[in-house]
């Protein structure tokens, strides 16, 4: 049983938020960076996993205080909001969020009222990504390299990244699923792809190859459920009166409607194969539209068919699996302009599933898609390998979209003239004392550098270097700037509390 539990003291709640910042600082900060160590997390079941993903890390950080507690999952939320959304800066969320948090508690101290700090790091987000917008690049083409290892861990397989992003350019799309093999592997796919196959073996033209490859060919996509034969019939009866001896129908189908296209095609009336349409009814409904869009037809709904809805491929190939429609014959001005439709809804996008959800939208549109195999001896490997392929993908992404900072944490220690400098230097310091160096020494020449030179901590040298191969996504940077003074500013405005414990 769980009783309520309250808290109305503002220094008595601070101090709770403070132990806080210090528990998920400390977690963070032990593996970031090249020279830092991994983490040994451990599960109620199972063996422990060894991490240096960022998230990863944090995930499992849970404290008996509850007040405690819930302040630590608001900052994971902080953290796991710049992962989701471009794909890296998790530590460094963590780790300016922390010393932001001690410095607007500090300012309090001296007298400042909460609401005044607020004010003072809005400021500073300002003139943070101000700052960085003036000095970010535009990325090249070997720059995706250097990105997608720093965010992978691991160069051979940041280079297969790079690759693969190289092939679908900025506008295509990478689905990443598990499979129980070993290593990670790739497929490039040029065309609509979905993630569902055939229903029925019997339905399939290729069975020796177990698939099915139709050219030339009419499709359906219905947002009906064919239930019966007398749902099904009368809409396979249009399509053969109008010519057609070959369908490829996409939406949900029953047993019994099953049986009637079986029974069409053992007949040899009409080759029909039915692939189910993925995703729930939202989503469904959406994913239906955008095939009958790369067709060139319409979405049956159920109402007064006619075989002007029907779309139209040069080829569509079905296996056990997936689909993967070519050459719709759908407008390519429309095609574009939803496409452009959903680039401006992914810009102002927050929440992460809807944000991956428009991403896999964009990438089937585009024609333009690679998958990425990740394997593993058990399953926490997989888990572990997976997320260091979603990070560097999402920051290969936001590179190609936004441009490039100096790495290593250097863009953030420039930035000055606000309250709160002291902060946006910690993430910088705490990657040179993990590679047990003195991080104020190595400060001062920094900030005595031009804005592109700083350290690249695998090879460290005396004086700053050219920061030509140590680079981070602007996108990624400025998203840790604005997640971390959001949650400060919450926190440091916090009067109250509530939280709920187990009874003992």
């Amino acid at each position: 049983m769980q009783v309520p539990l309250s808290i109305t003291n503002r220094d008595e709640l601070q101090a709770k938020i403070k132990d806080a910042s210090e528990k998920i600082y400390a977690m963070a900060k032990a593996s970031y960076g090249p020279k830092a160590g991994n983490a040994i997390l451990g599960f109620k079941h199972g063996a422990p996993l060894l991490s240096r993903d960022g998230v990863t890390n944090i995930k499992q950080l849970r404290d008996s205080d509850p007040f405690v507690d819930d302040v630590i999952q608001a900052i994971k939320q902080a953290s796991e909001k710049n992962n989701k959304k471009v794909g890296d800066g998790t530590t460094a969320v963590t780790i300016l969020t922390h010393h932001l948090l001690m410095q607007a508690q500090k300012l309090e101290g001296k007298g400042y009222n909460p609401m005044e700090i607020v004010d003072m790091l809005k400021d500073a987000e300002v003139k943070a990504i101000s700052y960085l917008e003036d000095i970010k690049k535009n990325v090249s083409n070997k720059d995706l390299d250097k990105i997608a290892t720093v965010s992978a861990g691991d160069e051979a397989l940041g280079g297969m990244i790079a690759d693969i992003m190289r092939e679908v350019g900025k506008d295509g799309g990478v689905l990443i699923e598990q499979y129980e093999g070993l290593g990670v592997h790739n497929e490039l796919i040029d065309g609509f792809y979905f993630h569902k196959g055939y229903k029925d073996t019997d339905l399939v033209n290729d069975p020796a190859g177990n698939q099915s490859n139709h050219y030339d060919v009419a499709v359906l996509v219905s947002s009906k459920v064919f239930q019966t034969e007398v749902d099904i019939a009368p809409v396979i009866g249009q399509v053969v009166k109008a010519g057609f001896r070959e369908l490829v129908l996409i939406g949900e189908i029953s047993n019994a409607a099953l049986e009637t296209l079986i029974l069409s095609k053992a007949k040899g009336i009409i080759h029909v194969c039915p692939i189910d349409a993925p995703f729930t009814v939202g989503g469904r409904t959406l994913f239906l539209d955008d095939i009958a869009l790369m067709t060139g037809g319409k979405v049956y709904n159920g109402v007064d068919f006619n075989v002007d809805m029907l779309g139209h491929a040069k080829e569509v190939l079905v296996t056990e699996h997936s689909t993967t429609i070519l050459d719709g014959d759908g407008a390519k001005e429309d095609i574009e302009s939803r496409i452009a439709n959903l680039q401006e809804q992914l810009a102002e996008e927050t929440h992460p599933q809807s944000i991956q959800f428009i991403k896999d939208r964009l990438a089937r549109l585009t024609n333009k898609m690679a998958i990425i195999k990740v394997g593993g001896a058990v399953e926490f490997e997989r888990d572990e390998v997976k997320l260091r392929v979603q990070d560097a993908v999402c920051a290969v992404q936001s590179a190609l979209k936004d441009g490039l900072l100096p790495g290593g944490g250097t863009a953030l220690a420039r930035v000055n003239d606000t309250e709160f400098d002291e902060a946006f230097q910690q993430p910088f310091k705490t990657l040179v004392s993990n590679a047990g160096l003195n991080a104020d020494k190595y400060l001062g020449k920094l900030l005595a550098s031009e804005a592109w030179y700083g350290y690249d901590l695998r090879n460290m040298t005396e004086e700053p270097i050219a920061m030509e191969n140590v680079v981070d996504p602007s996108l990624v940077i400025k998203e840790v700037v604005t997640n971390a003074i959001a949650v400060v500013s919450g926190l440091i405005s916090a009067s109250a509390a509530t939280a709920w414990q187990d009874k003992q």
